[in-house]
């Protein structure tokens, strides 16, 4: 069940605010960095003012959530985010100089970085605040009006995201738009000046098929499969404890957690030993340790609970790992391995977004490398190595979103780093300089001075000019 403004959720209303704020943008087309650096200070405060209501909003919306992990996983890379923002945004909106042609000298060159207009934003269920205000937070960076479009599976978190921009921004900047799938398809055809998409591939697909109608730059963030690669050199222990971190937060519901792991047949047992002791101490209680996330509703958890059921129907070993007690409880599913699975199944061809884990085997790492290449470029890839060639093989052999060495996750929360996929996984990255880059039209701007050189060379060419172009051009 969810509640949307009717205001907000209607066809018509959705054109109606799109036209208002393009004529915003019309009218003031290049906001000055003072005016920037406001909204991104108001929308901090207006975040740090509703931190409670935030971290209820989202304990309320999976069913449970611990907001010490709200925090760490919304709260802290978005303001991180915010505040490196602040600090660099005057160093990017300067222009860059660019060299000039002889030709075309004298003359002088530069790159202006030129707000796009109106930017669409649809921010999916997981992370609804780090994913609808991060996008957010470069957009207004780079001088844009915003739309919001919030999914509607998180209807107390969506009330006070709406809370905040208006408190923070206005509707001269941002408006919130809520609403189902319809509302979705008919955003998704509006003509932005850009349009960024976080969700599943799938939906992708639609999306840029929408996008393509009206020629609408577009930023894709897809999720995919992403692998955990635990070379031979591997400290099994820490892998163990950094691969539980990474996959459990959130019950899993991220995406960019790792999705099936990659081990040398000798490290299986050892490495699922290790996962086993780390999921005690994380979650003593199994499903019913009070900081184990619910999955968001029952639909999800029914597609997790058939990824297991087809398993074991194909004959997969599909163990619990967490300590004694139910399978599931208030919407909460234990941590399964999954052994070996085959790649047929379900489970190895779609995004799992859950607390299952398959665990694969190699004998030699470049079988588990042709693994990986051979199929649709991930999101993230981790690689838990002690040997230097190990780095150096992936960093240059495999092609990735991000590629994180002995941890995983913590590429998300770094504000200096772009995000982004690359195929299957996504187009385009935002977070960073990049973000700001990709709300930004590039627009070079040509200054000419002084003599015209060209002029020399207009027709009608006569013998002179031919012997001027003739021994000169080698050297333009």
């Amino acid at each position: 069940m969810t509640t949307t403004d009717p205001q907000y959720s209607s066809h018509d209303a959705i054109h109606s605010v799109f036209a208002r704020l393009k004529r915003t943008a019309q009218q003031t087309p290049y906001p000055l960095a003072e005016n920037r650096l406001h909204c991104l200070q108001q929308l901090q405060e207006a975040i740090q003012d509703h931190e409670i209501a935030l971290l209820d909003a989202l304990r309320a919306d999976f069913g449970h959530r611990a907001h010490e992990e709200s925090r760490l996983l919304e709260l802290v890379p978005l303001l991180g985010e915010i505040k490196h923002a602040k600090r660099h945004l005057k160093a990017w909106m300067k222009p860059s100089k660019r060299r000039v042609h002889i030709s075309a000298r004298p003359a002088n060159a530069q790159v202006f970085y030129q707000p796009k207009g109106v930017v669409g934003v649809i921010s999916p269920w997981n992370y609804p605040v780090l994913l609808s205000l991060g996008p957010l937070v470069g957009a207004l960076a780079a001088g844009n009006r915003v739309m919001l479009k919030l999914s509607e599976f998180c209807p107390a978190t969506n009330r006070v995201i709406r809370d905040i921009v208006m408190c923070a921004l206005g509707e001269d900047w941002v408006d919130v738009i809520e609403g189902e799938a319809d509302i979705a398809n008919a955003f998704s055809l509006l003509p932005f000046d850009h349009l960024l998409f976080t969700g599943s591939t799938s939906v992708g697909h639609i999306i840029m098929r929408n996008a393509a109608e009206r020629l609408t730059p577009v930023t894709l963030e897809l999720g995919g499969k992403s692998p955990v690669l635990v070379a031979p050199s591997a400290d099994l222990r820490d892998t163990a404890k950094k691969l539980v971190f990474g996959k459990l937060l959130n019950a899993g519901q991220t995406c960019v957690a790792p999705d099936y792991v990659l081990c040398h047949r000798d490290q299986k047992s050892s490495l699922i030993d290790y996962i086993e002791e780390e999921l005690a101490a994380y979650y003593p209680k199994g499903v019913l340790s009070p900081d184990y996330t619910s999955v968001i509703n029952e639909r999800q958890l029914g597609r997790l609970q058939g990824y297991l059921n087809e398993a074991r129907a194909a004959g997969v070993k599909c163990d619990n790992l967490m300590p004694k007690g139910p399978e599931t409880r208030d919407g909460k599913l234990a941590f399964h391995v999954l052994h070996e699975p085959d790649d047929a199944l379900k489970i190895m061809q779609n995004e799992i977004f859950g607390p299952l884990l398959p665990v694969l085997i190699y004998d030699d790492m470049a079988d588990a490398l042709a693994y990986i290449q051979q199929r649709p470029r991930p999101l993230a890839l981790y690689l838990f190595t002690q040997q230097a060639a190990d780095r150096t093989q992936c960093e240059a052999h495999t092609i990735s979103g991000s590629l994180v060495i002995n941890h995983t996750l913590i590429q998300v929360a770094q504000a200096d780093l772009p995000f982004g996929g690359i195929g299957a996984s996504g187009m385009g990255a935002y977070h960073a300089e990049e973000g700001f880059r990709t709300f930004s039209h590039n627009k070079s701007v040509l200054r000419k001075r002084g003599i015209n050189l060209l002029a020399l060379f207009r027709p009608p060419y006569g013998r002179v000019i031919h012997r001027l172009v003739a021994r000169f051009w080698p050297l333009l």
